[in-house]
């Protein structure tokens, strides 16, 4: 027992050490043009009350889940209010907690429901196609599904956040696949990262995002795990980054996840109040934020998205607001 209680005074040393030393770094976020943002909390047009998701079309629409306001709205890439549709319900075409989006290959929006426990399809100016889903454990079925990504096959992967695990549908609804389990990564493992694989191969902690990237490459928010999971479209693991902590590379809940068309991936760190950017393997590039309510801060990043021309647009959960960022790639 004396040793054990001695291995975590030095460990506990080590870390406040860390901490102290890493606090106010801050590594500069170049940019091609100063940030913009849009929104205020409230129910008008334009406005919002806790929005949590985000995607964009390929001409450069933005579409958010405006969650707590149960609706969708739709701007411009600059932000300019377009349309709205939803309302709190549980009829097709409404909404208790829209939580999750993505855009297929026409330009049809997927909207999933963290309350409804289900997935619903719409077209771009918001009329109701269709939807599937139900509560529960089995294949097809969903509690809280949270994140949507749909491949260049027009496949569609879901975060079934609180069953711990990833489907795959075709964009009908039908079920094709699934893999993931519960299981918590151990926190020292998890902080010394560098040093020891922090979890398993299909291990899950309530997974929160995915995204596609090149070469159809998928990336999961392991949120609760402090980490991006990589995999093939078929589920099959690839690698890993991420650990808990405030250095460059670790997060405090990874959130909201995309990938820019040179393959670079942008991770919401939610409790760190940043964004951070990787390569396509996992290698941190750089990150920008810190809480607060000016330009370039946050309070809680949720959601991700990037614009036809490189665009980053984030979604600042605590503050109301959309932030866009127009970010220079080496």
């Amino acid at each position: 027992m004396a040793n054990w209680k001695t291995e975590m005074k030095n460990y506990f040393s080590f870390l406040l050490v860390v901490i102290l030393f890493t606090a106010c770094a801050h590594v500069p976020l170049k940019e091609s043009a100063p940030p913009s943002s849009w929104g205020s909390q409230g129910s008008s047009p334009g406005q919002f009350n806790e929005p949590f998701a985000i995607t964009v079309d390929a001409s450069g629409k933005v579409y958010v889940a405006d969650a707590r306001n149960h609706r969708i709205q739709k701007f411009s890439g600059d932000g300019k209010f377009l349309t709205q549709w939803g309302g709190q319900g549980n009829e097709p075409g409404q909404f208790e907690r829209p939580s999750g989006l993505a855009v297929d290959g026409e330009g049809n929006i997927f909207v999933s429901d963290y309350e409804l426990d289900w997935i619903q399809k719409f077209t771009p100016e918001g009329k109701f196609l269709m939807q599937w889903g139900s509560s529960g454990k089995n294949a097809g079925q969903f509690n809280s599904p949270t994140g949507l990504a749909i491949d260049s096959r027009q496949n569609i992967f879901v975060t079934d956040t609180y069953n711990h695990r990833i489907q795959k549908f075709d964009l009908q609804g039908n079920f094709i696949k699934e893999w993931g389990q519960y299981k918590p990564v151990s926190v020292i493992k998890s902080f010394f990262n560098f040093l020891v694989s922090p979890g398993g191969e299909n291990d899950l902690n309530y997974p929160t995002r995915i995204a596609v990237g090149v070469n159809d490459r998928l990336y999961v928010s392991d949120a609760y795990n402090n980490r991006v999971v990589a995999y093939s479209i078929e589920g099959e693991f690839l690698f890993q980054f991420g650990s808990i902590g405030i250095l460059g590379g670790s997060f405090r809940v990874s959130s909201g996840i995309a990938s820019d068309k040179k393959g670079n991936l942008y991770v919401a760190d939610f409790y760190n109040h940043r964004v951070q950017m990787f390569t396509e393997d996992g290698s941190f590039l750089t990150q920008w934020g810190g809480k607060g309510q000016g330009t370039g801060q946050f309070d809680g990043p949720t959601d991700v998205a990037i614009g036809p021309q490189g665009q980053v647009y984030v979604v600042d959960w605590g503050n109301h607001r959309i932030q866009r960022f127009n970010i220079k790639r080496e």
